[in-house]
């Protein structure tokens, strides 16, 4: 558990627990249809359902506001996954505390060289401004107008 200030805001990011689900599931829905495909909310159903990877919240006020979390692979590398923020506390810094977080657990964990994303199109300047540089684009890869943007950084 750690607690930073973020552009004036308390927050705190925390392992994500089974009482978490609906408040996550809740972000996705909530940055649906614009940075997640319909579609793929069944597919953050059975990533939450099934978690075999770390994953966070990051709490503010004791509401959950954001979650994501990362994984190695085998080959070294390491993946972001299913990283959002509460639509209304986009351009807060919450995102980037996420990402910075973690970003340094990823680097503490010391197995991997590089990491991995997919994003849409619309999230790509964000994770641009943190050094991952695009390596693939798939248009309409999440669905038609969601391009699927593979990104990578090495650490």
């Amino acid at each position: 558990m750690r607690n930073t200030l973020t552009k004036g805001v308390t927050t705190n990011i925390r392992d994500y627990g089974r009482r978490d689900r609906d408040h996550c599931l809740a972000l996705m829905l909530g940055n649906t249809p614009d940075f997640f495909a319909p579609c793929e909310v069944g597919d953050f159903e059975e990533f939450l359902d099934d978690l075999s990877h770390s994953y966070y919240v990051v709490e503010v006020a004791e509401a959950v506001v954001a979650c994501g979390g990362w994984s190695v692979s085998s080959d070294g590398s390491a993946s972001l996954c299913w990283g959002m923020v509460e639509r209304s506390c986009h351009r807060k810094g919450i995102g980037s505390y996420l990402l910075r977080e973690r970003l340094r657990l990823i680097r503490e964990d010391d197995t991997a060289s590089s990491v991995a994303l997919m994003t849409s199109q619309h999230s790509r300047p964000f994770f641009e401004r943190y050094g991952f540089a695009v390596v693939g684009v798939e248009e309409g890869g999440f669905a038609p107008g969601l391009d699927a943007v593979t990104m990578r950084l090495e650490i």
